[in-house]
C-alpha cells in the first residue's frame, strides 16, 4: 500500500501539467501519477495515434506556457500543424525535464475510489502483461482526476449474420488496427461525421485504389464544422479569432466580465434587440464563410457535408482541415462517398444493409460514434458520484436539484434572450421532417459535470481534497491545462482564497455555469460537460482573478490599458508564461513578511 500526498489519475496533457505544477511548488511532496495505458500522453500516447494524425492547432498554440515547443528540438515548423508523434515527444520531454518521470506509474487502472476521513483510497489493478501484483491500494490526502472525457466508447450494436467477416471497431481502436484496415484496394465504412470520422475516411481513401463511405445518421447532428485554418475575407487565423475578446463578445457567457467597457459591450449585444440582431448576423456570416471557403454548394456530393446547424450551435464540434491534400477533392472524385442513412444489419461475408434497403460490401467498419456519458470510475460510499458533481444518468434527481435547474434556466434565458430566440433547428437537414427537430431541452435524467469553476465539487470546498482537471472541452487546451494546474495546486494546498459565500451559493453558481453550457451548444457536448469555444477566454479570466492575477495581459501605454489590443489581439500560451514562478515568489514574499512579524 502506498501513502502519498497527491495522486493524479491520468497522464495526458492536463494530468501532466497538474503534476508538474504541484511538484514545482512542492518539490519535497510525495506524489504519484497513474495511468491505465502503457504510455503517457493521453490521446497523444503512442498506442493512440496513427500515421498522418496531426493537431488541429498550428505550431505555437499547443504547448504549455512555461515549456515552449522548440522548433529545432522537436522538428516542428511555424504555420504548420504539429504531427502527433511530435506531440508525444514533447510530452515525454516535459515529463523528463520537469523531474516528475520517477513519479509516473503506467499500466495502472484505478477501478474504485473510496472517500476516507483522511482523504481518498484508490483501489488499483495492474494492466501490465506480466505484472506480479495484480491489485493494490493507494492512500492519498489529495486527488486530481484527469481521466479525460473520452474513455468509454459509444459503440452501436448491429444485428449481424454469423457469416459476416469484416472487422467492426470503434474509432478508439483505429490506431491499433491501422495496418489491417488502411490498405490498398479496400473499402471502409466510417459511421459518423465528426472530426475522427473525417480523419479515418481520409486515411483510408488516400491508399492506392481504396475508397471510403462516410455514413451520416439522420438522427444525429450532422457533419461537423470543418474549417480552413484561416477564415473571413481577410484570411484571419481561426484559432486566434476564437481567443480574441472582440469575437468572444458575440457569445453570451454568465462568467464573463460584467463591469467596465467589457460589461457595457456585452449588455448592448445581449441585452438589446438591436444588439442581438448584430449577434445573429455575426453567427450567420461566420457559418456561411466556412461553407463558402470550402465551396460546399458547388458540388452535390460535397454539399452533403454542409453542417446542418448554425455556427453558434457547434461548440467543439468545430474542427480544422489539417490534411496535406484537399479532403473535398476525394469526395468529388468518388473516393469518399457520403451517405445519409442508418445501418440495418450486417449480412453475409462483407455485406452491409442500410435501413433504406441499399446494400454494399465493406472490408471494415469504423464507428466514429462518440463517447458514453459519465465516467468509468466507481466511487464509494454509494451516492458519492452525485455529491461530487459527476455526470449521472439516472432518475434519482432530488427535487431540490430539479428546482434549481429550472430556476437557473429561467434566469439564463432572461439574461440572454438570444439563447431562446435563436434558430437551433437542423436548418440544412436533408429530411424536411427532421429539419426542425429541437434538441435544446435537456433530459432531466442525464446530468453533466456540476463542478464549481468546472474544477471542484461544491461539497468538497471545506475539505479541499479533490479536483477535476480537464473535465471540459476547449480549443485552448494547452493554456487551460496550465492555468487549471496552478488553480488546483493552490486550492489543494490551501493558498487559494475562496470567495466568502455559503455552500448553497457555490452550488447555485456551479449550476448556472454548467446549465448555460447545456443550453449553449445543441450540436456540441454541453449537456455532458462544459463545451467552451468563444467562452474560453472569459473562463481563463475567472481563474486568473481567483489567483489574484490580471486576466487582461496586452499591456498598457502611459499608464492606460491597451484597450485596442485587448479587443483585437489574440491570446495564446505565451500570454500566460511565468504564472507559476510569480505565484511561487508571491508565497515566498508572504512567508518572509510573516517571519518578520514574528
Amino acid at each position: 500500500m502506498d501513502n502519498v500526498e497527491l495522486v493524479v489519475v491520468g497522464a495526458g496533457l492536463y494530468g501532466i501539467n497538474a503534476a508538474v505544477t504541484y511538484y514545482r511548488l512542492h518539490p519535497t511532496a510525495h506524489i504519484l501519477v497513474v495511468d491505465a495505458g502503457p504510455f503517457i500522453g493521453g490521446p497523444w500516447a503512442p498506442h493512440r495515434i496513427f500515421p498522418g494524425l496531426k493537431t488541429n492547432n498550428l505550431w505555437g498554440t499547443y504547448e504549455s506556457p512555461d515549456y515552449p515547443m522548440d522548433e529545432k528540438r522537436f522538428g516542428v515548423k511555424k504555420n504548420e500543424h504539429v504531427p502527433a508523434e511530435k506531440v508525444t515527444d514533447y510530452m515525454n520531454a516535459m515529463v523528463n525535464d520537469s523531474g516528475i518521470n520517477g513519479f509516473i506509474r503506467v499500466n495502472t487502472k484505478v477501478e474504485t475510489i473510496t472517500q476516507t476521513p483522511a482523504g481518498w483510497k484508490l483501489h488499483c489493478v495492474s494492466t501490465a502483461p506480466k505484472a506480479s501484483a495484480r491489485s493494490y491500494t493507494i492512500n492519498t490526502a489529495k486527488l486530481i482526476l484527469s481521466i479525460g472525457l473520452t474513455n468509454r466508447p459509444s459503440m452501436p450494436r448491429y444485428p449481424s449474420s454469423p457469416e459476416f467477416k469484416s472487422e467492426v471497431i470503434h474509432s478508439k481502436d483505429f490506431p491499433s488496427r491501422f495496418s489491417s484496415i488502411v490498405r490498398p484496394y479496400t473499402h471502409t465504412l466510417v459511421v459518423g461525421a465528426g472530426k475522427s470520422a473525417w480523419d479515418v475516411a481520409y486515411a483510408c481513401a488516400t491508399q492506392p485504389g481504396s475508397t471510403a463511405t462516410m455514413l451520416i445518421r439522420p438522427s444525429g447532428n450532422g457533419p461537423a464544422y470543418m474549417s480552413p485554418t484561416h477564415v473571413t475575407p481577410l484570411g484571419l487565423w481561426l484559432e486566434k479569432l476564437v481567443f480574441t475578446r472582440f469575437f468572444g463578445f458575440m457569445s453570451p457567457c454568465p462568467w464573463a466580465e460584467t463591469s467596465g467597457w467589457e460589461g457595457i459591450i456585452r449588455r448592448f449585444l445581449h441585452g438589446t434587440t438591436f444588439g442581438r440582431k448584430i449577434v445573429r448576423g455575426f453567427w450567420w456570416v461566420l457559418g456561411d464563410d466556412v461553407v463558402q471557403l470550402n465551396k460546399m454548394n458547388d458540388d452535390p456530393e460535397v454539399k452533403k457535408l454542409r453542417p446542418w446547424r448554425s455556427a453558434f450551435e457547434t461548440g467543439n464540434a468545430l474542427s480544422i482541415l489539417n490534411y496535406p491534400t484537399n479532403f473535398f477533392d476525394l469526395v468529388k472524385e468518388g473516393r469518399i462517398k457520403v451517405v445519409i442513412g442508418e445501418v440495418d444489419h450486417l449480412g453475409d461475408e462483407k455485406e452491409v444493409w442500410l435501413k433504406s434497403g441499399v446494400t454494399g460490401k465493406v472490408d471494415a467498419i469504423v464507428c466514429a460514434t462518440g463517447w458514453e456519458h459519465g465516467s468509468s470510475l466507481k466511487f464509494k460510499p454509494e451516492g458519492l458520484e452525485r455529491q461530487l458533481g459527476l455526470p449521472t444518468n439516472d432518475d434519482t434527481m432530488p427535487p431540490e436539484d430539479t428546482a434549481l435547474i429550472n430556476e437557473v434556466e429561467t434566469s439564463i434565458y432572461e439574461r440572454y434572450p438570444y439563447l431562446k430566440e435563436r434558430d437551433s433547428s437542423r436548418m440544412y437537414h436533408p429530411d424536411p421532417d427532421l429539419r426542425h427537430a429541437q434538441t435544446i431541452n435537456q433530459d432531466v435524467n442525464q446530468q453533466p459535470f456540476r463542478l464549481w469553476r468546472f474544477l471542484v465539487p461544491p461539497s468538497d470546498l471545506q475539505r479541499r481534497s479533490i479536483g477535476f482537471s480537464g473535465a471540459l472541452m476547449t480549443l485552448g487546451n494547452a493554456p487551460c491545462a496550465y492555468i487549471q494546474s496552478l488553480w488546483l495546486t493552490a486550492y489543494l494546498d490551501g493558498t487559494l482564497t475562496l470567495p466568502k459565500a455559503s455552500p448553497e451559493q457555490f452550488k447555485h453558481d456551479a449550476y448556472v455555469d454548467t446549465q448555460y453550457c447545456a443550453l449553449r451548444n445543441t450540436m456540441g457536448y454541453g449537456a455532458k460537460f462544459p463545451d467552451l469555444v468563444f467562452d474560453s477566454l472569459p473562463y481563463f479570466d475567472v481563474l486568473m482573478r481567483d489567483l489574484g492575477f490580471e486576466g487582461k495581459r496586452k499591456g498598457s501605454f502611459l499608464g492606460l490599458r491597451n484597450w485596442l489590443g485587448e479587443c483585437f489581439r489574440s491570446y495564446g500560451p505565451a500570454d500566460y508564461r511565468g504564472l507559476v514562478e510569480m505565484w511561487k515568489k508571491r508565497l515566498e514574499s508572504k512567508d518572509e513578511k510573516g517571519k518578520k512579524k514574528v
